[in-house]
């Protein structure tokens, strides 16, 4: 591939050999954190009036909050990607880490408490003879980390004669007496699963409540987990999130008894699928190029009749045109198909389509799927997991990632230091490679805040080649941005012709960098390291999460001297108070400690491109003649030369 860099380099740069070392190792470990943890704020809780039976929550409806209609926290993060085999899509997954992305208490291996996932208040003023259960779904492990033997799950209900939490039911991971468990279940309600392998099923528990003092008007249940770290302390890059529990079908009803396992519903299991055959999302003004080769001719669903009774559906899917003329076309997958107790199928509907092009720099697709079935009351409560949609999205970066980290990625050791990581990329038009982006898990104490160089090189013979670009004195960044992302900007512009290139990096610590990585998209064959001069695939099934930017100029805001950037680490930790945000006329910016310092600003839409900038900052700015949508506020310290990041949301007036 010809490459032609915006300003030659004028040293060639030879790759560093070392030599082979014991110790180093290309490792996967559990997340440090997840991006909708990192945007959790707990809010103050107005109850209304007391729920009533029955209470049903299969975590089908939300994505990283828990709905608010049944739920009082924010600490369990609702999902579709950690569990495996899934009774019905979705599910709230309690871990190590708190509502702003922290791992809870001081981590060490002794066991600590974690997260709680609180139910509102609920009405159960009935006698005990009205065989009150709640019962629900779990599963440890799945797609994240395995809990140990001395981690946990329990079940508390409230005392609300006494106003005390009491623990009613709880679970121990072990891989023997989880199985033993899971045998049960298994012969007592039939259900067959794929895999008998403990941490990969859901078990069905149910908890009578029976106690006077729970059978009153404001009763609460709650799920809480003990977990531990695993990493000595003296390898903090690679101690994280950890010991995960998922939580799938709640239900709280009357009238139920100790075999009421049978759930006559059917689910949709899987999330959809990108419409990309190769990528995630590629940039908008390459898909032309990109048509013949990526658009995939088929949408699939995957459900599941999780009860005992045949039942009748139709399938139907929708595509919806998010930014350009929202027009929606759609595709019907057939009605009529009685689907036997028990079974899981999966329907793909081939599909004549092509997303429409326009001249815009972006582009965004609403994908989704439903299933209709019969309009029978008893099953109303599940309606939304009839339902599953997948956002495909066109910006300005190619992507085989879906954007969440099930695990961190690198390399740690004694010889790491000097490794080189590389991720092959193919590009359908010739562009300006403008920037990287990277996701980095946080880890326990920031221990993986170290310098790193960002490399690009040619394709030679299924490998990477020629070193073209090298960019040193990055360090990993948490961004507070929807995606969590960091944009690392290149300083020189490299022009890319047609064809495949590659991007990395190499660190100089044998500490883990821990970058994301995502287990649900297995693009191993295109992740490539260097240890002692030879490139070598690497071994793990997934996605790295680093990102490739094309297009338009992305401004260059680092500097090459890394006191400057632990400098700008410093200044973030001030106290910058932005409000109201969102908003739509004005935003008020105060700092702390501001006096005797002088500030810039510069406004930047989500793609790079410049907005609006002042040589000096006010305490209020004018934000009424933005369109709605994010934007990122850069505040410069003129004064101690560093640097503020913040979101701002612009509203509709």
């Amino acid at each position: 591939m010809k490459v032609i860099p915006s300003n030659l380099l004028l040293t060639a740069l030879s790759m560093l050999c070392i030599l082979p070392a014991a110790y180093t190792q290309e490792v996967l470990i559990n997340t440090a954190s997840h991006p909708h943890h990192q945007e959790k704020k707990l809010k103050k809780q107005t109850f209304t009036d007391t729920l009533e039976v029955p209470f049903i929550d299969d975590f089908a409806k939300y994505i990283g909050y828990p709905d608010p209609n049944y739920w009082i926290d924010n600490q369990a993060y609702m999902n579709h990607q950690y569990p495996r085999n899934s009774i019905s899509i979705g599910a709230a997954t309690l871990d190590a880490i708190d509502h702003e992305g922290n791992l809870y208490g001081t981590p060490n291996n002794n066991t600590f408490e974690a997260d709680y996932l609180t139910s509102k208040p609920i009405n159960l003023e009935y006698n005990p003879n009205d065989s009150i259960y709640l019962s629900f779904f779990y599963q440890p492990g799945g797609y994240g980390d395995t809990p140990e033997p001395r981690d946990s799950l329990i079940v508390q209900f409230l005392n609300v004669e006494e106003n005390q939490w009491e623990t009613v039911w709880g679970v121990s991971y072990n891989k023997d007496s989880v199985m033993e468990e899971f045998d049960k279940v298994r012969n007592k309600t039939k259900i067959h699963y794929t895999d008998s392998t403990g941490h990969k099923q859901f078990i069905q528990t149910l908890i009578p409540v029976l106690k006077n003092d729970y059978l009153k008007k404001g009763f609460q249940f709650r799920f809480h987990n003990y977990v531990s770290t695993t990493s000595p302390s003296s390898k903090p890059s690679k101690s994280g999130n950890v010991d995960h529990w998922h939580v799938n079908f709640v239900r709280l009803d009357k009238n139920r008894h100790h075999q009421d396992t049978i759930i006559n519903d059917i689910t949709i299991t899987e999330p959809l699928q990108s419409l990309l055959n190769n990528y995630e999302s590629i940039p908008w003004r390459h898909f032309p190029q990109a048509i013949d080769y990526e658009m995939n001719n088929y949408i699939e669903i995957t459900y599941k009749n999780i009860g005992d009774k045949t039942i009748n559906i139709s399938r139907e899917f929708e595509i919806i045109n998010s930014m350009g003329d929202r027009d929606t076309v759609f595709f019907t997958g057939g009605g009529g198909e009685d689907i036997p107790p028990y079974t899981t199928e999966t329907y793909p509907r081939k599909i004549n389509y092509i997303f429409p092009y326009n001249e815009q720099d972006s582009a965004l697709f609403k994908i989704r799927s439903y299933l209709i079935t019969d309009t029978i009351s008893e099953r109303a409560p599940y309606r939304w997991n009839d339902t599953t949609q997948f956002m495909q999205k066109f910006f300005n970066y190619y992507a085989y990632d879906d954007g969440t980290a099930e695990n961190g990625y690198g390399f740690h050791g004694e010889g790491s230091q000097n490794v080189w990581v590389a991720y092959k990329f193919d590009t359908y038009k010739a562009d300006t490679l403008q920037a990287v982006q990277i996701y980095f898990n946080q880890t326990l104490d920031s221990a993986n805040q170290q310098p790193f160089t960002i490399h690009v090189w040619d394709h030679d013979d299924g490998k990477p080649g020629e070193l073209i670009y090298s960019q040193n004195s990055q360090k990993p960044v948490f961004e507070d941005s929807l995606n969590k992302f960091k944009n690392y900007p290149l300083k020189e512009k490299i022009f890319l012709e047609e064809g495949t290139f590659y991007i990395g990096y190499e660190k100089y610590s044998n500490k883990m960098l821990n970058i994301g990585f995502d287990v649900n998209r297995n693009n191993k064959d295109k992740l490539f390291y260097n240890l002692h001069g030879d490139w070598v695939q690497s071994k793990f099934d997934g996605s790295l999460m680093m990102r490739p930017v094309f297009g338009k100029h992305i401004p260059y805001t680092g500097d090459d001297d890394v006191t400057q950037i632990e400098n700008q680490d410093k200044t973030k930790d001030k106290d910058v108070n932005i409000y109201p945000n969102p908003a739509y006329d004005f935003v008020n910016i105060k700092i702390e400690d501001d006096d005797n310092h002088n500030y810039t600003y510069s406004i930047y839409n989500m793609q790079g491109r410049l907005i609006k900038s002042n040589a000096h900052l006010e305490n209020n700015i004018n934000i009424s003649n933005l369109s709605a949508g994010v934007y990122i506020l850069q505040i410069q310290d003129k004064t101690e030369q560093t640097q503020i990041t913040k979101k701002i949301i612009v509203r509709e007036k």
